[in-house]
């Protein structure tokens, strides 16, 4: 069965932003992995014995699994418990790197070299502040076009429609260049 996405979705830029959320999360969740971006779904955590072991670690898979296994060999029902959370442990960090990679493909590279900090290994965080910032830049956007549309000399264009197509031509002739 495959799983291909028939329609492009376009890279995150500074213009499209409404568009492109609708899209990506769309696509996140068609694999599977929203629930990883939006932090319903957490880190499977070890059997109890190993709770402790974990690492106070920032990264975003602090545990070692495979090490881990050699502290309790001699315990059947904690080596099944142990299999069970190896598993789902693994099925998570696939599904970690399957949205990460997946968000990083869908932005421009002027948009990602903006989220390389440290803390945006944590998905959720990285989306929450995608959203902060260009919901910010869509208001900042609005306000400025109302400025300029209160501005216009209404004898110079005919309707107010006349004015937006006047102000987007230079835009999009700026991408065909």
């Amino acid at each position: 069965m495959s799983t291909a996405i028939s329609t492009p979705i376009s890279k995150l830029t500074e213009h499209n932003y409404r568009t492109w959320v609708v899209e990506a999360k769309d696509l996140l969740k068609h694999l599977n992995v929203w629930r990883i971006v939006d932090g319903s779904k957490i880190i499977p955590m070890p059997p109890a014995a190993l709770a402790a072991s974990r690492s106070s670690s920032t990264a975003p898979f602090p545990l070692n699994p495979e090490h881990d296994f050699k502290l309790k060999c001699q315990d059947l029902a904690y080596l099944n418990r142990f299999d069970n959370f190896l598993q789902d442990w693994r099925t998570y960090k696939n599904n970690y790197e399957k949205a990460n990679g997946t968000i990083c493909s869908l932005l421009e590279p002027s948009i990602r070299s903006r989220y390389t900090a440290e803390k945006y290994n944590d998905l959720k965080v990285l989306w929450d502040a995608m959203k902060t910032d260009f919901e910010k830049a869509i208001k900042l956007d609005a306000r400025y076009q109302m400025v300029n549309l209160a501005a216009c000399k209404l004898e110079s264009y005919s309707s107010v429609t006349e004015w937006i197509t006047a102000q987007e031509k230079p835009s999009s002739a700026k991408l065909e260049n």
